[in-house]
């Protein structure tokens, strides 16, 4: 079989990871894939699609040297360890283009003790190297694991499980993803190279935008929800379902409208903490859904304390982002 190239392996190491990781713990580990190729992260994993998120970059290495050591190389410029943030190197093997059994989880705080500072050459640049054996005793072995047992380490503590959700919802793509991709296309506008965004690898749990403040394990999930319905005058109406709403500090919703009027977004949209929804909607007796009413007129928005103009969305969840760093 051609040897591939390394993009193409690099895909292969992380689809490996992303299988391992969601067949090994029974779909309860959901992988979050970046917008964007930066920042050296490749996948987030949240434990049932709303625990706090692990970050990971992922290696594949299809090289090994006469003993059948393996070697990996990460770049020091675009390498930063901090909490919540694995390397996982995985072997591919060059004559089958087979991602193998064995892996490595290492957390990112221990790379620079493990592994060699050196220039490369080729890449014109300094870089981390490690090297391992898939069955010696070496510096590595400690962090060596299977296939089948690599999930465990990315599995919260027993005691920090949140419980399951046993009903999902089912995307409309044609509608919900036309507000997703607005939002996306916003935040990449109002980007300072500071947040890094994902989306899941799959859609379940209600939650579609994670997004991380780069090189710190402080991240937001966002539930995006739009409607392009007046009810009334100016009254505008979103539904929150009950099964797929877990009220946390990192959990926020994201409202939009689109006018048919003017053929285009409203200015403004509404940013709510999921807590705060929480609490204004405690009243609610609907048993399938939440309710949010909001009134384009700000002057009768009970809602305008959490309404801002579309093209300010990255500041207001920076600004979140920092006050959780600031609370940690």
């Amino acid at each position: 079989m051609a040897k591939l190239p390394r993009p193409e392996i690099g895909w292969l190491g992380e689809l490996a990871v992303d299988q391992a990781l969601v067949v090994g713990s029974g779909g309860r580990l959901i992988p979050w894939i970046p917008l964007v190729d930066a920042h050296g992260v490749d996948r987030a994993y949240c434990w049932d699609g709303v625990g706090a998120p692990s970050f990971a970059q992922i290696k594949t290495s299809g090289f090994a040297d006469e003993e059948g050591r393996h070697r990996w190389e990460l770049r020091v410029g675009s390498f930063a360890p901090y909490g919540q943030f694995s390397v996982v190197l995985a072997l591919i093997d060059p004559k089958s283009n087979q991602v193998g059994d064995v892996f490595w989880r290492l957390d990112s705080t221990v790379v620079r003790r493990l592994a060699r500072r050196e220039y490369d050459g080729a890449l014109r640049t300094e870089v981390y190297r490690l090297d391992a054996s898939p069955t010696h005793d070496d510096r590595l072995a400690p962090y060596r694991c299977t296939r089948s047992t690599l999930w465990r380490g990315f599995a919260p503590a027993a005691r920090l499980r949140p419980t399951a959700i046993s009903q999902l919802p089912v995307l409309r793509i044609d509608q919900g993803g036309v507000y997703e991709f607005a939002m996306f296309t916003e935040l990449l506008r109002g980007n300072h190279k500071d947040l890094l965004l994902f989306r899941p690898a799959f859609d379940i749990k209600g939650r579609d935008l994670l997004v991380q403040l780069v090189n710190s394990p402080h991240a937001i999930f966002v539930q995006i929800k739009g409607t392009a319905v007046y009810r009334g005058n100016d009254l505008i109406r979103f539904h929150v379902r009950r099964n797929t709403f877990v009220p946390a500090e990192d959990f926020w919703f994201a409202f939009h409208f689109w006018d048919q009027r003017q053929a285009a977004f409203f200015p403004e949209c509404w940013l709510v903490p999921s807590r705060e929804l929480a609490l204004r909607t405690a009243h609610q007796r609907d048993s399938a859904y939440l309710t949010v009413d909001a009134r384009l007129d700000s002057s009768s928005d009970r809602w305008s304390d959490c309404r801002y103009p579309i093209h300010d969305q990255a500041d207001v969840l920076r600004g979140a982002l920092h006050g959780l760093r600031a609370a940690a």
